[in-house]
């Protein structure tokens, strides 16, 4: 086999900090990256929460089978959906030669070379490796870091918990060395991970250590911005908000997924919070953290939903005044609890739901983005604009999209004041008023 990678990956900003331990992994063992066209092996990352990721993979998929016929290109499919489907997707695509689960990555460099002798899948959920592993970051200028892995909380429509394993949580030295040797590399944010980051250290000291994380690192090392997700609303409280607000450099900007907002539905969904706990909660966040950005999930047409408990959605909704909403039709995951119920609702009855539901949450959006006109904002600069090269692209610290001019500077990675002159239903438009480090 050669030595000439490609990874494709598809899904959350887990599976893609995974890839970066995959490319780590292989660069470390003499690869190099390049361009599927190119690559002796493509290594494909997948995702299996929503049903449109499965799709957009098995199409991205055929399209590489040409690829093999011609020059022997080896195919190794990892993450959740691999896990989910192990030697079935071998069957259903016999010109894959490895299958890899959630815990296998660190592996990779192995799993290549072992298909000289044949095709093979390795789906082990007996161990995960969360430190130790090269990891070489997409980005310079931000880190992407694994505080917890897995999921104990089996809300009935989530496969995560079958597919990533019980929930583990890394020693806070050891995730504070991580961080601190991103720093002195260079980097400017720091994004801690988890499926529930509010949960983190409980299973392993009996009580939530994530507040006192946030303070650890904030004190340690002042100076990079850290942004965290994503939160639990039943372990998202009080210690947590007040170490947001009183931690400088913790961003304003919290994502708390609703998911519904009739008790009926919680209940059903396994979220272990009533509605009012939740209104509760982001009164609480708004009053402790001023200014802050709250963003959240909501799922549309779970079996049994009825139009009160719609209307009850609406309502914690239009109370709440997200920041940004990012909503979803309800689709069936195999092995999951809300597989089996009864009740489901009929296609045009969700999407005219979600129709209304996006209405709602598009015009909060679009009031969020105006409440910024006039006003100075510290800015990231994440690299030139994908639709228009000519504008730097950026985020603030309660992660609002930000268009400026460019100029002759190279800013990406830099923090910069931008005077915001425009808003949109999505982004900003400011002028660069100066650039900060």
């Amino acid at each position: 086999m050669g030595n000439k990678y490609a990874v494709v990956t598809f899904g959350c900003q887990m599976n893609i900090h995974d890839a970066e331990r995959i490319r780590g992994a292989l660069d470390a063992g003499g690869w190099s990256e390049c361009g599927t066209e190119e690559a002796d092996a493509i290594i494909f990352m997948t995702c299996c929460v929503r049903e449109s990721a499965e799709q957009r993979f098995y199409g991205r998929l055929s399209s590489v089978k040409p690829l093999k016929e011609k020059r022997g290109t080896v195919i190794a499919v990892g993450g959740c959906l691999a896990q989910k489907e192990g030697l079935r997707l071998m069957e259903q695509a016999p010109y894959v030669d490895v299958v890899f689960g959630t815990h296998q990555y660190p592996h990779i460099a192995d799993l290549l070379a072992q298909t000289a002798r044949g095709r093979l899948c390795s789906t082990d959920l007996s161990g995960v490796c969360l430190s130790g592993v090269p990891c070489s970051r997409f980005d310079d200028f931000r880190a992407w870091i694994t505080i917890t892995h897995g999921c104990d909380n089996f809300c009935s429509y989530c496969i995560v918990p079958y597919v990533r394993g019980g929930e583990v949580s890394r020693p806070m030295q050891e995730v504070a060395e991580e961080v601190g040797a991103h720093v002195t590399a260079g980097v400017r944010e720091i994004n801690l991970l988890g499926q529930n980051v509010n949960s983190y250290r409980r299973k392993e000291e009996g009580r939530s250590r994530f507040a006192d994380l946030l303070r650890v690192l904030g004190n340690r090392y002042p100076d990079p911005w850290i942004r965290f997700t994503t939160s639990h609303p039943r372990d998202f409280d009080s210690e947590i908000m007040r170490a947001i607000a009183e931690t400088g450099n913790v961003c304003e900007y919290v994502h708390l997924p609703l998911q519904a907002g009739s008790d009926h539905m919680l209940a059903v969904m396994n979220r272990g919070y009533s509605r009012d706990e939740y209104m509760h909660k982001v009164a609480e966040l708004r009053a402790s953290v001023p200014g802050v950005s709250v963003t959240t999930d909501l799922i549309v047409g779970f079996p049994g939903e009825t139009e009160e408990d719609f209307a009850a959605t609406m309502e914690v909704v239009e109370r709440c005044r997200f920041d940004a909403a990012f909503t979803f039709l309800y689709n069936a995951r195999e092995r999951t609890a809300a597989a089996g119920l009864p009740g489901e609702i009929p296609v045009k009855v969700k999407q005219a739901r979600l129709q209304k539901l996006m209405e709602v949450t598009r015009k909060m959006t679009s009031e969020s983005m105006r409440s910024e006109l006039g006003t100075d904002q510290t800015v990231l600069v994440h690299g030139p604009s994908r639709k228009n090269p000519r504008r730097w692209s950026a985020r603030s610290r309660t992660n609002k999209l930000v268009h400026f001019e460019r100029g002759d500077d190279d800013l990406k990675g830099a923090f910069a004041r931008v005077h915001i002159t425009a808003a949109g239903n999505w982004s900003l438009q400011g002028t660069l008023r100066e650039i900060l480090s």
